[in-house]
């Protein structure tokens, strides 16, 4: 501590810093890390006091060392991928989720104690009914396919809260999942070690209060649950897209705000019942770690929980720790505790918004919130791509309605939910108020789609957000300066890039493929993917409506600076084609849409597609038609049709240097009649589509034509 106290408050900041940027050069090595490092190893050279070169000296060796026994940690946990393998484990009951049919768990290893992700199907509703009523932690023989959580198969796909699966599971020490699991045996788990035992009793408390919030209205439940015990389920920012188009979603995430709330709550209530002041620290300093667990351990709190640790040893001794020190501290003691932690959004969202709070004391208030809100702008479009205009005075008016209205509000209805049923239906009624306040802001025109900040950007201009805002005016001027410069030439290098590309989706049994012109002159789609529906039961009903137009297909045009179609062409009218096109019409403008001939007279049609349409103009085809400034000649179909395999469109394009032939599910008959009538088509690309892959032998038609 007397070490601490020696060091400048900026000397404690830039070792924190370099530490974190030594994180970020160990697991995700790049020329920028590499620079940062260097950069802020000659400033700390250069810093009035040398024993802050010599402390970066001494700890970054052994920083290294803990980021190494991590990784090798992780490899070792690592796990061969094996069929039909057997685990036994032990599950928390709070950490159990159900959605329809659907179970998905973190389960801890009994044998090689480390933490793996279960998925399973639900055989009927009495199972169902037996992981809903359940809050025992359970001991369990489980089997099922052994595997490392999936990579994304597409880039820039929307995956678990838009982040690569694998990577985030990586900051958590997740390094295996089970799927198809089946539960050959469970049972009630008995800890022996006695940190277990409390572990054991604080998910039973967790799993409790979430049922407890399941028993209040809607939204007020899932506004407790998120808010009070950091359970948010996946369906939430489905149901409430607002919160995620107006850069809400920091309100939502367990963090500092509740461990303040958590922390004076206890001080205040220990006060009353007048304990003396090292004992309510001591107890205070006990609880914190255990609200930890109870709000789900999740890397935002990790911060704001050394931060309050820190900040009752320093009120237990009557020291004065200045607030830069705390959070340096607590970034220091964050990257020992969990190394990848700013490689989870939370945890950057965390420390970055924490360290903008010190800086802004000399701003008013209408700055301070421009602050908070554009410092996290770099972040957002690097992993969401769009950003709301409104965004910012919606994040100026809802942090204090949140923090004065909406939180005591949440928490006068827990305690009144079982006793005044009418009070927290009013509750309730102003909660919707402000959920659907949230949501009509969000649908005021003025979602810009960006696009994908690159990498190498993010770090650059956080900073230069910063310095905008320093006292000096110079400063201030050439931050600003090169912020639109740099803002301006990122939007410009996506919207307008210098070559074209044509790509295909990874949409599984579907098919969909995206060509998009020079400068974005021209963006045209073929197909959307889909899915068939199968008869489902109102139990097995999922109550997620991801789909894969919203976390493939739009996620990825709206990555690249696409925000409408000229074109979209469904080939014909098989689910596999068409399922996804509703999803694209609500969410993206689509000029054009072209289809076989005769396809809008079809049920599929009528049912899948209208409905739907807006203003887009409906163009149906055969290989007579030719479209103005459509990039493809069609070659089929020959006639009208019902939209059935026959009758799938054929296309023929020069993309580059190449020819590229794809033609839907047409059968073998349909192309032996393209390959007839067009003899002297040189074909360099071709499209495999979905009957090729099972009667590949069969189809020789087109060889000839081959290029």
């Amino acid at each position: 501590m007397s070490l601490l106290n020696k060091l400048d408050r900026n000397d404690c900041l830039l070792i924190s810093i370099f530490l974190a940027s030594l994180s970020g050069f160990y697991f995700r090595n790049s020329l920028l890390t590499t620079v940062f490092v260097f950069l802020l190893l000659i400033r700390i050279y250069f810093s009035k006091l040398k024993i802050a070169f010599f402390i970066v000296l001494v700890s970054s060796p052994f920083f290294l060392i803990r980021f190494w026994c991590f990784q090798e940690n992780l490899s070792d946990q690592t796990l061969p991928n094996r069929e039909n393998y057997r685990l036994k484990v032990h599950i928390y009951a709070d950490e159990i989720t159900i959605d329809g049919d659907r179970l998905k768990a973190k389960a801890y290893d009994e044998t090689d104690r480390q933490k793996i992700i279960i998925y399973s199907k639900i055989k009927n509703l009495q199972e169902k009914k037996f992981w809903e009523n359940n809050r025992d932690n359970l001991l369990c023989v489980v089997n099922g396919d052994l595997g490392k959580p999936q990579r994304p198969t597409n880039f820039n796909q929307f995956n678990f809260n838009q982040f690569n699966v694998r990577k985030y599971f990586l900051t958590q020490s997740i390094t295996n999942q089970l799927n198809l699991s089946s539960f050959e045996k469970i049972g009630k788990w008995e800890p022996q070690i006695f940190f277990e035992k409390i572990a054991d009793r604080i998910h039973f408390f967790r799993k409790s209060a979430i049922d407890y919030f399941d028993s209040m209205p809607s939204p007020l439940a899932e506004y407790a649950k998120a808010l009070i015990i950091g359970d948010v389920e996946s369906c939430f920012y489905d149901q409430y897209p607002g919160i995620s188009d107006l850069g809400l979603i920091h309100l939502f995430s367990i963090s500092g705000f509740q461990v303040t709330y958590f922390f004076v709550f206890l001080r205040k209530s220990f006060k009353k019942m007048y304990f003396p002041k090292e004992l309510s620290l001591t107890l205070i300093a006990l609880a914190i770690p255990l609200f930890f667990v109870f709000s789900g351990s999740v890397q935002s709190l990790i911060r704001p929980i050394i931060a309050a640790e820190l900040s009752l040893f320093a009120s237990y001794f009557n020291l004065r720790i200045e607030k830069e020190k705390i959070w340096s501290f607590s970034l220091a003691t964050g990257l020992l505790l969990s190394p990848m932690l700013l490689l989870n959004l939370g945890g950057q969202l965390s420390y970055l918004l924490s360290f903008s709070l010190m800086f802004i004391g000399h701003l008013k208030p209408f700055k301070q919130g421009l602050l908070m809100s554009s410092v996290t702008i770099p972040i957002i479009l690097n992993s969401k791509f769009t950003w709301h205009f409104l965004s910012m005075p919606a994040n100026f008016f809802a942090i204090p309605i949140f923090g004065m209205v909406i939180m005591p509000l949440i928490g006068l209805a827990v305690v009144l939910h079982p006793f005044w049923t009418q009070a927290v239906c009013f509750i309730n009624y102003l909660v919707a108020l402000f959920a659907d306040l949230i949501e009509m802001i969000s649908k005021i025109p003025g979602k810009i789609v960006f696009g994908k900040m690159e990498d190498y950007l993010v770090i650059p201009l956080v900073c230069l957000i910063l310095l905008s805002f320093d006292q000096r005016k110079k400063i201030r001027n050439l931050s600003l300066m090169v912020i639109v410069t740099a803002f301006t030439a990122s939007f410009c290098f996506i919207h307008f890039p210098t070559n074209g590309e044509f790509s295909a989706f990874d949409i599984g049994q579907g098919d969909s493929l995206l060509l998009r012109t020079p400068l974005n002159q021209k963006t045209i789609l073929i197909d959307t993917g889909g899915k068939v529906a199968l008869p489902q039961e109102e139990w097995q009903i999922s109550k997620t409506s991801s789909n894969q137009a919203k976390s493939i297909i739009i996620n990825y045009l709206q990555s690249k600076g696409i925000n409408r179609l000229d074109f979209l062409l469904l080939t014909h009218g098989d689910m596999d084609h068409v399922g996804n096109a509703k999803y694209l019409f609500s969410s993206i403008k689509i000029k054009h849409l072209i289809v076989p001939l005769g396809m809008t007279k079809t049920n599929s049609f009528r049912r899948e597609i209208k409905p739907y349409l807006g203003k887009t103009d409906v163009i149906e085809v055969t290989n007579q038609v030719q479209i103005r400034n459509f990039p493809f000649r069609i070659l089929h179909p020959f006639k009208s049709g019902s939209a059935v395999n026959e009758d799938s469109i054929a296309l023929f394009a020069k993309v580059g240097n190449l020819n590229v032939l794809t033609a839907g599910d047409l059968p073998q008959e349909g192309e032996r009649e393209i390959a007839s009538r067009y003899p002297d088509l040189k074909i360099d690309l071709l499209k495999f589509w979905s009957s090729w892959v099972k009667n590949f032998q069969q189809h020789q038609c087109f060889e000839s034509l081959a290029g």
